[in-house]
């Protein structure tokens, strides 16, 4: 008998024995080969003959399909408050980059939108009245400057004219000049003034019609975003999520979801792996880069390939408060195939390599004794036969010493020697 390279690196365990376990009761056709039993023996026992050949141990486990890569969609995460979905698409759907997933209630933002139209529809009318406003008073100060500059010339040129009068009529004459030149002065100062205090209030209301507008173009960036796209091709799978009894399920039409909570998850298609957890006695037998091959439940004729990419570092509980422990084991599956879809049952081989050249006796004809395993050749029945075995399937046993090939055996001994 010999072990092959892979077997040989497993931990063994009850003594130098292999046991390969399965948690599922399916069984592939080569575990029934080595088990062909030969015919009854003349009292009616039946018996089976110890056949040398090599067996395979593969652990069968199951497994659920999943994508490598996934995206999550969800409301933008700095609104406040929550949500309704209005409609949805099918689960199950073949979607786009771009193409729409789910509709929120959008009929609040609309209302803001239509508040926010209207204010800006105002604060814009309300603009051009300042600016009309302002370009009358600023002609009357234009006008005004242009009197007063007018007055001041009229001054002088009456000041000239009172060269060779009397000093009385000369001096009233510079007072009036004087006068006219401050009006000119008071005239110009006023219309600069107003121009700044102009400028101030077209700036008010610049200010005024720039926050609206910011408001609603947020307003219509937030009425834009409760249509939720994918942002990459895939299919539509909606996110379970876990209520506050710790009761899961999916979203539907009439929600109420958070901002925060993601909805839909958009799975690529085109790299594909499936997950499982493994019973902590059999995580020794595992190691990264092992082969599996797997079988949809969906698609039983069809036959996928793969390796083990990832084994957890720690054991978790399988179910709550089962006591079960296990590791969780993701296999990344060989090429793409599109019958492959998240949430399929997969049933895992994991070869753990094979045990050549050794005499292979069916399960049912091996019992347990305090010294070891016993069979009971028919040529001795009822006396048994003290047995090494190296590895156990759950149909199988591979025995090293103490039983010859082509050795016929009672196939199902009694508990209790008779």
């Amino acid at each position: 008998m010999r072990l092959s390279n892979r077997s040989a690196r497993l931990s063994l365990r009850k003594g130098n024995v292999i046991q390969v376990s399965t948690q599922r009761r399916r069984l592939w056709p080569w575990l029934l080969l080595p088990l062909l039993p030969a015919c009854g023996g003349d009292d009616g026992l039946p018996v089976v003959r110890a056949e040398r050949g090599t067996l395979p141990l593969v652990m069968i486990e199951s497994g659920e399909i999943a994508a490598v890569r996934s995206q999550f969609v969800r409301p933008p995460q700095e609104w406040n408050g929550s949500v309704v979905i209005v409609s949805m698409a099918p689960e199950g759907t073949i979607v786009a980059q771009g193409d729409t997933v789910a509709q929120l209630d959008a009929s609040s933002l609309l209302r803001e939108v239509t508040a926010v139209e209207d204010r800006l529809h105002n604060l814009a009318a309300q603009r051009e009245g300042v600016l009309a406003a302002q370009a009358s008073k600023r002609q009357s100060l234009v006008d005004a400057v242009a009197m007063a500059e007018l007055s001041r010339e009229q001054a002088e040129l009456q000041l000239a004219k009172l060269t060779f009068e009397s000093q009385t009529r000369q001096q009233e004459a510079r007072l009036a000049a004087s006068r006219a030149v401050v009006n000119l002065e008071e005239s110009r100062a006023k219309l600069t003034a107003q121009a700044v205090l102009d400028s101030l209030a077209v700036a008010k209301s610049d200010l005024e019609l720039a926050a609206a507008r910011a408001d609603q173009t947020s307003l219509r960036e937030r009425q834009r975003a409760m249509t939720l796209v994918v942002p990459l091709p895939g299919m539509v799978v909606y996110y379970e999520q876990e209520d506050r009894q710790g009761k899961r399920s999916k979203p539907r039409v009439g929600d109420t979801v958070d901002p925060w909570r993601p909805i839909v998850q958009i799975p690529d298609l085109s790299a594909m792996q499936v997950e499982m957890v493994v019973h902590e006695v059999d995580r020794h037998r595992l190691d990264v880069g092992m082969p599996v091959r797997l079988r949809l439940e969906a698609y039983p004729e069809a036959g996928f390939t793969g390796k083990i990419e990832t084994i957890a570092r720690l054991a978790t509980e399988v179910t709550a408060d089962s006591g079960v422990r296990g590791f969780a084991v993701v296999a990344r599956i060989d090429g793409a195939d599109s019958r492959l879809r998240p949430g399929m049952t997969a049933i895992v081989e994991i070869d753990l390599g094979e045990v050549e050249d050794a005499i292979l006796v069916p399960r049912t004809a091996v019992s347990e004794g305090d010294d070891g395993f016993l069979v009971y050749p028919r040529a001795s029945w009822p006396r048994p036969l003290t047995v090494r075995a190296v590895a156990l399937t759950p149909m199988t046993v591979a025995v090293t010493e103490g039983l010859e090939a082509g050795t016929v055996l009672v196939a199902r001994p009694p508990k209790e020697e008779p």
